[in-house]
Protein backbone atom coordinates (compact mmCIF):
# COMPACT_ATOMS: atom_id res chain seq x y z
CA UNK A 1 0.00 0.00 0.00
CA UNK A 2 1.27 3.47 -0.62
CA UNK A 3 2.44 5.54 2.03
CA UNK A 4 0.10 8.67 1.92
CA UNK A 5 -1.25 10.65 4.87
CA UNK A 6 -4.63 8.98 6.06
CA UNK A 7 -6.39 9.71 8.80
CA UNK A 8 -6.86 7.65 12.05
CA UNK A 9 -9.97 7.04 11.53
CA UNK A 10 -9.73 5.96 8.15
CA UNK A 11 -6.71 3.17 9.07
CA UNK A 12 -9.02 1.82 12.05
CA UNK A 13 -12.11 1.51 9.39
CA UNK A 14 -10.44 -0.39 6.62
CA UNK A 15 -8.52 -2.42 9.68
CA UNK A 16 -12.32 -3.07 10.32
CA UNK A 17 -13.45 -3.78 7.47
CA UNK A 18 -10.72 -6.26 6.08
CA UNK A 19 -10.89 -8.20 9.23
CA UNK A 20 -15.23 -8.02 9.15
CA UNK A 21 -14.66 -9.18 5.48
CA UNK A 22 -12.60 -12.28 5.89
CA UNK A 23 -14.16 -13.01 9.29
CA UNK A 24 -17.95 -12.73 7.22
CA UNK A 25 -16.28 -15.43 4.67
CA UNK A 26 -15.03 -17.89 7.24
CA UNK A 27 -18.29 -17.54 9.17
CA UNK A 28 -20.66 -18.13 5.80
CA UNK A 29 -18.54 -21.32 4.76
CA UNK A 30 -20.77 -22.33 8.29
CA UNK A 31 -23.88 -21.02 7.66
CA UNK A 32 -23.41 -18.11 10.09
CA UNK A 33 -22.93 -13.75 9.63
CA UNK A 34 -20.36 -11.48 11.90
CA UNK A 35 -22.82 -10.66 13.75
CA UNK A 36 -23.76 -14.15 14.92
CA UNK A 37 -20.13 -15.22 15.89
CA UNK A 38 -19.72 -12.13 18.22
CA UNK A 39 -23.24 -13.23 19.85
CA UNK A 40 -21.70 -16.52 20.08
CA UNK A 41 -18.22 -15.79 21.74
CA UNK A 42 -19.78 -13.37 23.98
CA UNK A 43 -22.71 -14.98 24.96
CA UNK A 44 -19.91 -18.19 25.73
CA UNK A 45 -17.68 -15.95 27.51
CA UNK A 46 -20.32 -14.69 29.79
CA UNK A 47 -24.04 -16.96 29.93
CA UNK A 48 -26.89 -15.37 30.74
CA UNK A 49 -26.29 -11.56 29.63
CA UNK A 50 -29.47 -9.87 29.03
CA UNK A 51 -30.37 -8.29 25.68
CA UNK A 52 -29.16 -5.00 26.75
CA UNK A 53 -25.94 -6.43 28.10
CA UNK A 54 -25.29 -8.36 24.86
CA UNK A 55 -25.92 -5.25 23.13
CA UNK A 56 -23.13 -3.37 24.64
CA UNK A 57 -20.80 -6.14 24.47
CA UNK A 58 -21.03 -6.96 20.80
CA UNK A 59 -21.87 -3.35 20.06
CA UNK A 60 -24.64 -4.49 17.85
CA UNK A 61 -28.00 -2.10 17.97
CA UNK A 62 -30.65 -3.75 20.06
CA UNK A 63 -33.13 -3.69 16.84
CA UNK A 64 -30.45 -5.07 15.01
CA UNK A 65 -29.49 -7.79 17.85
CA UNK A 66 -33.05 -8.64 18.10
CA UNK A 67 -33.24 -9.86 14.48
CA UNK A 68 -30.14 -11.92 14.98
CA UNK A 69 -30.93 -13.65 18.04
CA UNK A 70 -34.40 -14.28 16.26
CA UNK A 71 -32.08 -15.77 13.56
CA UNK A 72 -29.93 -17.53 16.13
CA UNK A 73 -33.11 -19.29 17.46
CA UNK A 74 -34.29 -20.28 14.47
CA UNK A 75 -30.90 -22.37 13.45
CA UNK A 76 -31.26 -23.75 17.46
CA UNK A 77 -27.88 -21.78 18.70
CA UNK A 78 -29.83 -19.83 21.43
CA UNK A 79 -32.29 -19.69 23.78
CA UNK A 80 -34.18 -16.43 24.92
CA UNK A 81 -35.54 -16.77 28.41
CA UNK A 82 -37.77 -13.87 29.88
CA UNK A 83 -37.22 -13.64 34.27
CA UNK A 84 -39.68 -14.95 35.99
CA UNK A 85 -39.45 -11.69 38.45
CA UNK A 86 -39.48 -9.42 35.47
CA UNK A 87 -40.99 -9.99 32.31
CA UNK A 88 -39.86 -7.51 30.12
CA UNK A 89 -35.96 -8.83 30.96
CA UNK A 90 -34.74 -11.59 28.34
CA UNK A 91 -31.46 -13.44 29.21
CA UNK A 92 -29.49 -15.22 26.32
CA UNK A 93 -27.87 -18.78 27.21
CA UNK A 94 -26.20 -20.75 24.49
CA UNK A 95 -27.86 -24.44 23.64
CA UNK A 96 -25.37 -27.46 23.51
CA UNK A 97 -25.41 -27.01 20.01
CA UNK A 98 -24.56 -23.21 19.97
CA UNK A 99 -21.81 -23.81 22.84
CA UNK A 100 -20.28 -26.83 20.61
CA UNK A 101 -20.01 -24.63 17.42
CA UNK A 102 -18.55 -21.72 19.32
CA UNK A 103 -16.27 -23.44 21.40
CA UNK A 104 -14.91 -24.96 17.81
CA UNK A 105 -14.72 -21.69 15.84
CA UNK A 106 -13.53 -19.96 18.48
CA UNK A 107 -10.01 -20.51 17.68
CA UNK A 108 -9.80 -20.29 14.24
CA UNK A 109 -11.46 -16.70 14.33
CA UNK A 110 -9.19 -15.53 17.40
CA UNK A 111 -6.71 -16.32 14.58
CA UNK A 112 -7.81 -13.14 13.23
CA UNK A 113 -6.26 -10.88 15.84
CA UNK A 114 -2.84 -12.69 15.75
CA UNK A 115 -2.51 -11.94 12.05
CA UNK A 116 -3.80 -8.21 12.61
CA UNK A 117 -0.74 -7.71 15.49
CA UNK A 118 2.04 -10.08 13.49
CA UNK A 119 5.35 -8.58 13.21
CA UNK A 120 4.06 -5.91 16.43
CA UNK A 121 5.98 -6.84 19.72
CA UNK A 122 3.64 -7.76 23.45
CA UNK A 123 4.23 -4.39 24.62
CA UNK A 124 3.27 -2.35 21.48
CA UNK A 125 0.62 -4.38 21.27
CA UNK A 126 -0.70 -3.72 24.69
CA UNK A 127 0.15 -0.02 24.27
CA UNK A 128 -1.91 -0.16 20.64
CA UNK A 129 -5.07 -1.57 23.03
CA UNK A 130 -4.77 1.07 25.24
CA UNK A 131 -4.56 3.98 23.04
CA UNK A 132 -7.49 2.26 21.40
CA UNK A 133 -9.32 1.72 24.60
CA UNK A 134 -8.60 5.76 25.16
CA UNK A 135 -9.89 6.31 21.76
CA UNK A 136 -13.10 4.71 22.20
CA UNK A 137 -13.45 6.91 25.26
CA UNK A 138 -12.73 10.32 23.33
CA UNK A 139 -15.07 9.73 20.69
CA UNK A 140 -17.78 8.88 23.51
CA UNK A 141 -17.00 12.74 24.34
CA UNK A 142 -17.24 13.71 20.86
CA UNK A 143 -20.63 16.24 19.97
CA UNK A 144 -21.57 17.18 16.64
CA UNK A 145 -21.06 20.71 17.48
CA UNK A 146 -17.40 19.97 17.66
CA UNK A 147 -16.37 19.70 14.60
CA UNK A 148 -18.49 22.39 12.18
CA UNK A 149 -19.30 21.11 8.74
CA UNK A 150 -18.89 17.50 9.41
CA UNK A 151 -20.87 14.46 9.58
CA UNK A 152 -20.79 13.05 13.22
CA UNK A 153 -22.30 9.78 14.69
CA UNK A 154 -24.74 11.34 17.63
CA UNK A 155 -23.16 10.46 21.38
CA UNK A 156 -26.27 9.08 23.45
CA UNK A 157 -28.33 12.69 24.57
CA UNK A 158 -26.82 15.02 22.18
CA UNK A 159 -28.60 17.28 20.39
CA UNK A 160 -29.16 16.12 16.63
CA UNK A 161 -30.00 20.03 15.43
CA UNK A 162 -32.82 18.79 13.37
CA UNK A 163 -30.16 16.18 11.38
CA UNK A 164 -30.83 12.99 11.14
CA UNK A 165 -27.67 11.02 12.57
CA UNK A 166 -27.16 7.66 13.53
CA UNK A 167 -26.27 7.18 16.96
CA UNK A 168 -22.65 6.00 18.64
CA UNK A 169 -23.00 4.28 21.85
CA UNK A 170 -18.94 2.90 22.68
CA UNK A 171 -19.30 -0.46 23.94
CA UNK A 172 -17.03 -2.70 26.62
CA UNK A 173 -14.81 -5.05 25.38
CA UNK A 174 -15.02 -5.82 21.43
CA UNK A 175 -15.54 -9.43 20.46
CA UNK A 176 -13.09 -11.23 18.62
Amino acid sequence: MKQTNHSVGYLMRLVVMSTEAAINKHARDHGLRIEEIWVLFRVLAKENLTVGELAAETAIERSTLSRVLTRMEAKRLVVKQRLHADQRIVRIRLTDKGRLLARARHPTFRDYEALLVRGIGAEEVRKLKAMLMRMVANAGMIAPDDVEGVSLPLIKGASTKGRNRRTFRPAGPQPP
